[in-house]
């Protein structure tokens, strides 16, 4: 055979090797014919796995999920393919209408798989990067995570479910908890009974009396009950004419969390008592102020609580962050910047010196004043590495 036809038989094959390598890393666009209209998020991550980007637009109120898939097994590169949601469901899908890297009006940033989201508006913008943050596993810990942005009968509250979502990856990469013991309720799946059955049925059966560590994050609207004692977090389907019957009373999981009996509890609550939003909307038109007579409630001795603000505050969203600003600080000091002392620990105390710097300077650029709050025992070590 001639040396130049052989030649060009091996780059072809050679050509067919490379092309079946990226297929079965990347699979093939044919993989979005088992996509369907309607389907759920978690629907699609079955179908499709982990994006290797994700993107929205703050003014459609859409989010993307991209990937990249090879167009046909023999093609050399893969092509970049979008599925649009809209209140977590899918709305469209196919070939990326806009370049990975600049997304409608956002600007996607990809790091080794990380997904950050930051303004297009400023280049200065800070981002996300939990693939930096290497912790020690803790396999006695266990967390409850919850966000609820769109509410069947109130306004929205402001990137809530991204709140939750990302939160449960720094669960996971800085709080060492196992992705088997993470629990997220988001939106509709984030009902009253599912929050109060997830409290006291779910959690007692992952609790090691005495012995494991309890993290509950809640993003959403909240509300002082009526005697200004306690703290409503509302679930999906609240009615504000129904208050007691369906909101969550928080004295009713810190009960739940107490019989369980483990040996430390830790929350993070980004949600506000003043009765507006985020976006500082009033939350109930036409409803009686109540202010929350008692900052602390009366925690038990185990208990911490990280709380976004001051009772009469709002706990704002940022469109620039992409986040609450309490959940974005709360995430971004986990990576290490709340490592005040530099010894590769993060205590309570050093976080709630971070978000006290951090929170009111952001909130400060939207004209409003947000002071984040801390209840337990600031010595005690949330990040160990």
């Amino acid at each position: 055979m001639n040396i130049i036809v052989r030649y060009k038989l091996v780059i072809i094959i050679a050509a067919w090797l490379v092309a079946g390598c990226q297929a079965a890393m990347y699979g093939t666009g044919a993989d979005l014919n088992k996509i369907n209209i309607g389907m759920t998020k978690d629907q699609v991550l079955t179908v499709l796995g982990k994006p290797v980007n994700i993107g929205g637009d703050a003014v459609s109120n859409t989010e993307k999920y991209f990937y990249r898939k090879m167009g046909h097994v023999t093609d050399m590169f893969p092509t970049s393919y979008e599925i649009v949601f809209k209140n977590g469901k899918v709305i469209k899908f196919g070939e990326a209408t806009s370049v990975i890297g600049n997304v409608d009006s956002l600007k996607i940033d990809v790091n080794q798989g990380a997904v950050n989201t930051i303004s297009e508006n400023d280049g200065n913008a800070e981002i996300l990067t939990p693939q930096k943050i290497h912790s020690k596993s803790n396999s006695d810990a266990v967390a409850i995570i919850i966000g609820i942005q769109n509410y069947k009968r109130l306004g929205k509250a402001d990137f809530a479910n991204q709140d939750a979502e990302r939160f449960a990856e720094y669960a996971h990469r800085a709080l060492g908890i196992p992705k088997s013991r993470i629990k997220t309720l988001t939106d509709a799946d984030a009902d009253q009974a599912a929050i109060l059955k997830t409290f006291r049925n779910w959690l007692p059966l992952q609790v090691n009396k005495d012995k494991t560590d309890v993290f509950v994050f809640y993003s959403g609207h909240g509300l002082p009950s009526a005697d200004g004692k306690s703290l409503y977090l509302l679930p999906h389907g609240v009615d504000h004419d129904l208050l007691d019957e369906t909101a969550v009373d928080q004295r009713k999981i810190v009960a739940a969390i107490q019989a369980a009996k483990p040996r430390s509890v830790t929350m993070f609550i980004d949600s506000c008592y003043s009765g507006l939003s985020k976006a500082g909307d009033t939350l109930l038109a036409g409803a009686k102020p109540v202010t929350l007579k008692n900052a602390d409630m009366g925690y038990p001795p185990e208990f911490t609580v990280m709380s976004a603000s001051l009772p009469d505050q709002i706990s704002s969203a940022s469109a620039e962050l992409q986040h609450g600003i309490f959940s974005f600080y709360l995430m971004k000091g986990m990576e290490g910047g709340a490592d005040l002392d530099k010894d590769g620990k993060i205590t309570v105390g050093e976080m709630h010196k971070f978000l006290t710097d951090n929170v009111p300077r952001q909130a400060m650029s939207m004209n409003r004043k947000q002071e984040p709050q801390l209840v337990g025992d600031a010595n005690r070590v949330l990040v160990g590495r």
